[in-house]
């Protein structure tokens, strides 16, 4: 939304960081978040922000790495229906290396 303030928020304990509006809350004052992931949330806009720290994969290449994820949780949310956008972002991704 124009006019939001960022801040720089820890993440994982500090381990990482992330720069988002302040409007975002942490989800897990209220509820039960698993230690893989930080969820934040704006009530007022239904939006919502989901780090999800993910396992190393050696059998995959760094350049195939984001479609590979992003195709598993697609299975993993019974979302195949969605893998024409993944076509596009796999066109996208290829274009910029």
């Amino acid at each position: 939304m124009a006019g939001d303030d960022h801040y720089e928020r820890p993440l994982f304990g500090g381990t990482i960081s992330s720069f988002f509006p302040l409007r975002f809350q942490d989800v897990s004052e209220v509820s039960k978040v698993p230690d893989y992931q930080e969820a934040f949330a704006d009530s007022s806009s239904d939006e919502s922000l989901i780090f999800e720290m993910l396992d190393f994969k050696k059998e995959i290449e760094d350049d195939g790495s984001t479609i590979w994820f992003l195709r598993d949780m697609t299975r993993e949310q019974d979302g195949e229906e969605s893998m024409v956008s993944l076509t596009y972002l796999e066109y996208y991704l290829c274009r910029q290396s």
